[in-house]
């Protein structure tokens, strides 16, 4: 699957937090994509609605970061949120970002534990092997 087969979702009951956020879905993926600056005067829009997000039933959960224009601490911090509510679900999560982010991951002391790719197909190969063993 690749990131253009991806339809995305906008019939939902809920609307999504303005133009920050946007849903994709596709063969037991969800993927948030969010754009603009995920600040501390952003998230207060996006947490609820990336909460009911997490309550949909998936098997991965992708978080793409690749058309932010910033994030701050309070912007991971709920990225990291919705990935332990995700994996508490037993599911799958992934990240995308673009390499300028690593810098934020790696001084928060998160790269490792995110393991940011850089596109969706690679997300999806580590699923593959992860499952494979």
């Amino acid at each position: 699957m690749s990131e253009h087969a991806l339809e995305r979702i906008n019939g939902v009951s809920w609307p999504p937090p303005s133009d920050h956020a946007h849903l994709y879905a596709g063969a037991g993926l969800l993927l948030v994509e969010l754009r603009g600056d995920i600040d501390l005067a952003a998230v207060p829009h996006i947490r609820p609605w990336l909460d009911s997000v997490a309550a949909l039933p998936a098997r991965l959960y992708v978080v793409d970061l690749r058309r932010t224009s910033f994030v701050d601490g309070t912007g991971l911090g709920m990225v990291l949120r919705f990935r332990e509510r995700v994996t508490d679900a037993d599911a799958d999560f992934g990240l995308l970002c673009a390499r300028r982010a690593h810098r934020l991951l790696r001084a928060h002391g998160s790269l490792d534990m995110l393991s940011p790719a850089a596109t969706l197909d690679e997300v999806l190969a580590r699923r593959r092997r992860k499952c494979a063993r």
